[in-house]
């Protein structure tokens, strides 16, 4: 059965190229040349996609997809952005809406309908499997151990599900701590202009671990917002479950990524420096759009404080038990560092490998 599309867009010469363009390749195309129209459309008619104009009076493409998302019977519905407005702010806050992709104007029609087709599969995909699932590691504050919970979250997942770990946290150690030495990563797609980035672009950038894990390294300067979400919808549909390591602190990065996490979890210790900033970053979170039922306590003991000292301070500074304790360190932890493996691989009876593993099953079991 032939997809169909509804193209908005104000402009009727756009709507007729682009409705031309898409019949000639197979598909059924509804058009509405304002946002309001396009509501209106959608409440009786339920397409595979929506093409979707930013710049339109009255009523804006994201006002538009804001509506769209906030349907129950349409959120779930697959947006692309196709506008002029090439700014990073602009397709940033067009990912921020809820679109899957976004193209700039002027587009190439193969490239157009190459676009189409690769998010039409992305979506069938994420259907059939009941879509991928995005685990955020962040820091209270740098050195409580963060990357390594999200490096070996990361391999025990991928003993189960098809898993992908990318390391945003600037100049990260996930690669160091399993023993790569990635030719490609972050770093490659930040060379690009982010439209030309496609799914082709993210796979070539990934390093395999004999683990079956797969990394996405990290690079030596920032990566903005909006290529970093573009890079994420890219990757949901090619692994059952992203493992982001978000390195501490509260950037736009995180700002972007953190509403996307199906489970973020703060990683903290108990010392007062510690809990303090984990309050802050816990409240800037939830008002990033993070919701709080995501947000995860993970008590890292790394000094052996006595269980029932930590948990009245995490309890009394942020208002919630952690939903995991791992640790205190072991001397087979700080081996399998040394080693360049997760301790989860290289000695998977150890108190806390299993402590790792009882965590991953948690969030998302084998099946």
């Amino acid at each position: 059965m032939a997809k169909t599309i509804l193209v908005v867009d104000d402009d009727s010469d756009t709507l007729t190229l682009i409705g031309l363009t898409l019949q000639r390749r197979g598909f059924e195309v509804i058009k509405a040349q304002s946002g309001q129209q396009a509501i209106n459309l959608l409440a009786h008619d339920r397409p595979d996609l929506v093409i979707l104009d930013v710049m339109m009076p009255q009523m804006d493409g994201y006002e538009v997809c804001r509506e769209i998302k906030a349907d129950p019977r349409t959120a779930d519905l697959p947006v692309i952005m196709l506008t002029a407005k090439a700014q990073t702010q602009s397709q940033l806050e067009g990912f921020r809406v809820g679109a899957i992709d976004y193209i700039t104007k002027p587009v190439h029609p193969q490239d157009l309908v190459a676009r189409i087709q690769t998010v039409l599969e992305r979506t069938q995909s994420r259907r059939q499997t009941g879509g991928a699932q995005v685990i955020a590691v962040s820091g209270a504050r740098g050195g409580v151990g963060a990357s390594t919970l999200a490096v070996n979250l990361a391999a025990a997942l991928a003993t189960g599900h098809r898993t992908i770990l990318v390391d945003l946290e600037l100049s990260g150690t996930a690669a160091i701590q399993l023993g790569l030495t990635p030719a490609h990563g972050l770093a490659d797609l930040m060379s690009y202009d982010i439209d030309p980035i496609d799914r082709a672009n993210v796979d070539a950038a990934v390093t395999p671990h004999a683990s079956g894990l797969h990394l996405l390294a990290a690079a030596d300067s920032p990566i903005d917002p909006a290529r970093a979400l573009a890079i994420l919808n890219h990757l949901l549909a090619m692994y059952e479950v992203c493992v982001i390591d978000l390195g501490w602190g509260m950037g736009q990065t995180v700002r972007a990524i953190a509403p996307r996490a199906n489970h973020l979890l703060l990683a903290t210790d108990a010392d007062r420096a510690s809990v303090t900033q984990a309050s802050r970053l816990q409240h800037m979170l939830i008002e990033a759009g993070a919701s709080a039922e995501s947000i995860q306590l993970i008590w890292i003991n790394r000094n052996g404080t006595p269980a029932e000292t930590a948990l009245a301070s995490l309890q009394a500074g942020l208002g919630r038990a952690p939903a995991a304790s791992i640790g205190p360190a072991s001397e087979a932890m700080f081996a399998a560092m040394e080693a360049g493996q997760p301790l989860v691989l290289a000695r998977p009876t150890d108190a806390v490998a299993v402590q790792l593993a009882d965590l991953s099953a948690t969030l998302l079991p084998v099946v």
